[in-house]
C-alpha cells in the first residue's frame, strides 16, 4: 500500500501559489468510533491515520480578528482601481509571532485570486498569457533591490530571473521587467512577507525603500506587507530628512492594520475564546471526542497558548497526533499535559495563569452586588 507523498510547490513561485489557491479544501475524515477503528486492517489504519494527520495540520479556523483584517483588506483592495496616474495604498499587517499573519494574509490572498479568476478568466489575449491574479514573494535578511526584483521575477519564472543572466542585466532593467510581468499578467495584489527584515539604517535599505515607493508607483496592483513591530523599525516613520523622505512617503501611504491575541476569557472576552474552542472542537477527528471538550478546558488552553492562536494550533495539533498515537482518542489534560509547544508561550506560561486569576477574581469581586446599610 503506497500513500502519495505531497510535495507541494513553493509559494513564491506561480505554480506552487495556483495549486495552493485553487486546490479544494482537505475534506474532514469520517469520526469512527474506537471500535470500528480497531475493526480497520493495518492498511485502512494506516490510511485513515494518515488523512487525519493532514486533516488537523491544515483546517482552519475564522477569528473575529481575520474576519475584521479580511473586511479591511477587501474594502482597500475594492478601492484601489485608480487609473495609472494616481497611486495606490497599501497595507501592512504589523504584529507579534504566533498571531497568524502569514495564514491570514495567504489565506485572503487565495480569496482574491479566486475571485479574480471568475471575474475575468484564466488567460488573456486568446489564451496566450496566463492571468496571474497574486503575486507572492517574502524578504530574507539581506535583501537587496537587485534581489527583491529578482524574486518577483522568478515567481513568474521569468528568463531574466535566472542568476547566469540577470548577472548582465543592470537592476533598473530588472525592475522594468518585473513591472512588465505583473502588468502583463494582470497581477492586482503582490503580497510581501517579513518586510520587517528591511534594514532601513543602512544606505541598501533605504534604497530598498524607494525602491518599494517606485513599484506601488509602476505597478497596476496593490501590496500587501507583514511584519513584526514595524514601528521600531522606523520605515512608517514621518521625517523630513533627505534620507529618509522615502520612508515619510511610505507612512502617508500605507495603512497598518493588526492581527491582536485573544484577551483573557474573562467577561465579555470569554465568549469569543469559547466560541474559538467550540469550532476547533468540531473539527477534531478523535474516536472520543466531546462536543465541550476543549470549552471545558478553556483556562487551560488559554494559559498554555497565552492567547496566541498559533500556540494553541500547535498544541491541539500536536496533542490529536499524540491521541492517535498512544490510543487515547480525546484532548484530556493528561494528553495535553504531555506536550511541549513554543519557548515564548512555555516561558510565559505560569505569568499569564497568574493574571488569569487575577483578572477572573476582579471580575468576581465587580459582580458581587453590593449590601444596602
Amino acid at each position: 500500500m503506497i500513500l502519495p507523498l505531497e510535495r507541494d510547490e513553493l509559494l513564491s513561485r506561480w505554480e506552487g501559489w495556483r495549486d495552493f489557491a485553487e486546490a479544494p479544501a482537505l475534506e474532514q475524515p469520517e469520526r469512527l468510533s474506537v471500535k470500528q477503528i480497531e475493526e480497520l486492517s493495518e492498511d485502512a489504519r494506516v490510511v485513515y491515520d494518515y488523512h487525519r494527520e493532514r486533516y488537523h495540520a491544515n483546517f482552519l479556523v475564522k477569528t473575529p480578528q481575520v474576519v475584521r483584517l479580511n473586511g479591511r483588506l477587501w474594502d482597500l483592495l475594492d478601492a484601489n482601481q485608480q487609473g495609472p496616474s494616481r497611486v495606490k495604498g497599501a497595507a501592512v499587517i504589523d504584529s507579534p509571532p504566533g498571531l497568524g499573519k502569514t495564514t491570514a494574509v495567504d489565506a485572503f490572498g487565495r480569496a482574491f485570486h479566486q475571485r479574480q479568476i471568475l471575474r475575468h478568466g484564466r488567460d488573456f489575449d486568446d489564451g496566450q498569457t496566463l492571468h496571474i491574479p497574486v503575486c507572492r514573494v517574502a524578504f530574507s535578511g539581506n535583501t537587496t533591490t537587485r534581489a527583491l526584483n529578482e524574486s518577483i521575477l522568478n515567481f513568474y519564472n521569468h528568463p531574466s530571473a535566472d542568476a547566469s543572466r540577470s548577472r548582465y542585466l543592470r537592476n533598473r532593467n530588472l525592475a522594468a521587467l518585473a513591472a512588465e510581468s505583473v502588468r502583463r499578467h494582470g497581477t492586482r495584489l503582490i503580497i510581501v512577507d517579513d518586510v520587517h527584515f528591511l534594514k532601513i539604517h543602512t544606505d541598501e535599505g533605504v534604497a530598498l525603500a524607494n525602491e518599494l515607493k517606485w513599484l506601488a508607483n509602476e505597478y497596476p496592483a496593490t501590496f500587501l506587507f507583514t511584519g513584526v513591530n514595524m514601528s521600531s523599525t522606523g520605515l512608517l516613520s514621518e521625517s523630513k530628512t533627505d534620507k529618509k523622505l522615502a520612508m515619510s512617503q511610505i507612512a502617508r501611504r500605507w495603512t497598518r492594520l493588526t492581527l491582536p491575541p485573544f484577551a483573557h476569557p474573562v467577561g465579555e472576552h470569554r465568549k469569543t475564546w469559547m466560541t474559538l474552542l467550540g469550532a476547533i472542537d468540531s473539527r477534531l477527528v478523535l474516536a472520543n471526542a466531546r462536543p465541550h471538550m476543549l470549552r471545558e478546558q478553556a483556562d487551560y488552553l488559554y494559559e498554555r497558548s497565552t492567547g496566541m492562536i498559533g500556540s494553541l494550533f500547535k498544541l491541539i495539533t500536536l496533542g490529536a497526533v499524540h491521541a492517535m498515537r498512544d490510543g487515547t482518542e480525546e484532548l484530556t489534560r493528561a494528553v495535553l499535559d504531555e506536550i511541549d509547544i513554543d519557548v515564548a508561550a512555555e516561558d510565559a506560561r505560569e505569568a499569564v495563569a497568574m493574571e488569569l486569576e487575577e483578572k477572573k477574581l476582579a471580575a468576581a469581586k465587580r459582580s458581587k452586588p453590593r449590601s444596602v446599610a
